[in-house]
């Protein structure tokens, strides 16, 4: 059994074992006192995720539904998202997202930059479902972990990357339907997904499942009138 400290944790990213996984990511939460953990990675439009529960799950498909949250703007800026209180209306950049993680039981959301220099490849982000504000030596452990993380997957082929199993690649249909909205509504790829993210808000169902919908056949989108 991996050791349920940071050293053992960043000694497993390093030992050329399969990881992140699904335990790697529970014990990530234990180390940092948190309620859980996932990690989410983009390689040419592909994202891989990793999650310690259920709601690890479902906040990254939140995120991704809606288009905002701490854990993109993480991935996308290269910068700290630290969110104490969710519940909180003051100042908020994520409305939706931050009404419907609450609605969840979610009320305190961090995302730690996967970045190396101007290269961002996703998010570590970790959640609670207490108001609380990280300490400062629980956000350096965050770090080092991130850090450790980063260059994992930087060391790993992405032709055959030594971290993820092929089964294990994530939305690989919301790609895949994007394109073919793209075709059928005569949009461009942006305007298609924002249509799937729509639809899929609209229907409260997860992208993943509409965009399945899609690939299938069993779902196609309206054209709006011209």
């Amino acid at each position: 059994m991996v050791k349920q400290t940071l050293a053992g944790l960043v000694e497993e990213l390093q030992s050329g074992e399969p990881g992140p996984s699904t335990l790697w990511c529970a014990q990530c939460a234990v180390v940092l006192g948190v309620d859980g953990a996932a990690v989410a990675v983009f390689f040419d439009g592909t994202q891989l995720l990793r999650h310690s529960d259920p709601d690890g799950a479902r906040l990254d498909d939140l995120q991704f539904t809606l288009g905002e949250g701490p854990g993109l703007d993480a991935a996308r800026d290269g910068a700290l998202c630290l969110v104490s209180d969710l519940a909180d209306p003051r100042g908020s950049r994520w409305p939706m997202f931050a009404a419907q993680a609450v609605d969840l039981g979610i009320r305190a959301l961090y995302a730690f930059p996967l970045q190396l220099g101007a290269l961002h490849l996703g998010a570590l982000t970790c959640h609670q479902r207490i108001m609380r504000r990280l300490p400062p030596r629980t956000v350096a452990d965050a770090l080092v972990l991130a850090d450790a993380l980063t260059q994992a997957l930087l060391s790993a082929p992405r032709t055959e990357p030594r971290l993820w199993k092929p089964a294990d690649l994530y939305r690989a249909e919301v790609h895949q339907a994007t394109g073919i909205l793209s075709v059928h509504l005569r949009v461009p790829l942006a305007s298609a997904l924002a249509r799937l993210r729509a639809h899929a808000f609209a229907a409260g169902r997860p992208v993943a499942d509409v965009a399945h919908d899609v690939v299938a056949g069993h779902l196609r989108l309206p054209r709006d009138p011209t």
